[in-house]
């Protein structure tokens, strides 16, 4: 059974502050809150679906080790000058 989001029932909705980059050839994504997890995608429509299943992967994969997933920081507390180093 689905919920309003699309979702089965019983899945966590997570939302992280990820940055998007433009790079030479495509798009890169940065998740500073979880240890700097990274993906990209050739166009900001492909980084922006493989910024959603990397966050899901990597978030399923804490749950399942027991690891602590931290709090998402506020957009406003997120450097872009400090990320994109």
């Amino acid at each position: 059974m689905e919920n309003l989001y699309g979702l089965e029932a019983g899945t966590m909705l997570s939302i992280y502050p990820a940055c998007f980059y433009k790079e030479e050839e495509g798009y890169s994504v940065i998740f500073p809150d979880l240890n700097w997890l990274a993906t990209q995608g050739d166009t900001v429509e492909e980084a922006m679906e493989m910024a959603v299943e990397c966050l899901a992967g990597y978030l399923h994969t804490c749950q399942i080790d027991g690891e602590i997933i931290p709090k998402p920081s506020k957009i406003s507390d997120i450097d872009l000058v400090v990320v994109s180093k």
